[in-house]
């Protein structure tokens, strides 16, 4: 049993079992994509709040404001700051991508509380931390950290040793992995 914040990618609502999430108390994060229309958001907002489930945007702070949700999502390309977003609502959660001590440094003044630290174990792209390069990075931070990249249920067993408040998994939805 896995007993730390779920966080699933999603790339299309298609393809999400509601009541799974639900049972399992996972957050969505909706990943940055063009293809998306205003209906299909809207529709996954709705279904979120009914169903009362933490939902991320990406990088979009007109979205988040006219969607009236409070969770905000900042991927390790974007540098803007986004700390003036607490300033107008205490409420909103920010979380942010890294990928190394720099995108931390990064996130940190961009407001973010959260940081997903990519990739943790091996995957079929290039370069990954591994636990003690992931617990070197994150030892001496007072800051909360989730981990993503290669978590698959052969290697759920590692997660407990990983300094990480969460973990975060993209392809591994479709599989409905038992916490």
């Amino acid at each position: 049993m896995i007993n730390k914040e779920k966080f699933f990618y999603i790339d299309s609502i298609q393809d999400i079992d509601f009541e799974y999430i639900k049972k399992i108390k996972a957050n969505l994060i909706l990943r940055d994509k063009k293809s998306y229309n205003c209906g299909d958001i809207n529709k996954l907002s709705n279904i979120c709040k009914k169903k009362n489930l933490n939902f991320f945007i990406s990088n979009n702070y007109r979205l988040l404001f006219k969607l009236k949700t409070k969770n905000f999502y900042i991927s390790s390309k974007n540098r803007k700051p986004f700390g003036w977003l607490k300033k107008i609502n205490s409420k909103i959660r920010i979380i942010g991508s890294a990928h190394n001590l720099s995108e931390i440094i990064q996130k940190k003044k961009q407001g973010c509380e959260s940081i997903v630290l990519s990739r943790l174990f091996k995957t079929n792209k290039k370069g990954y931390l591994g636990i003690t390069k992931f617990n070197l990075l994150t030892r001496n931070e007072k800051f909360s950290y989730i981990a993503l990249g290669g978590i698959k249920k052969k290697n759920f067993n590692k997660i407990q040793i990983v300094n990480a408040e969460g973990i975060a998994m993209m392809s591994e939805l479709k599989n409905k992995p038992s916490f």
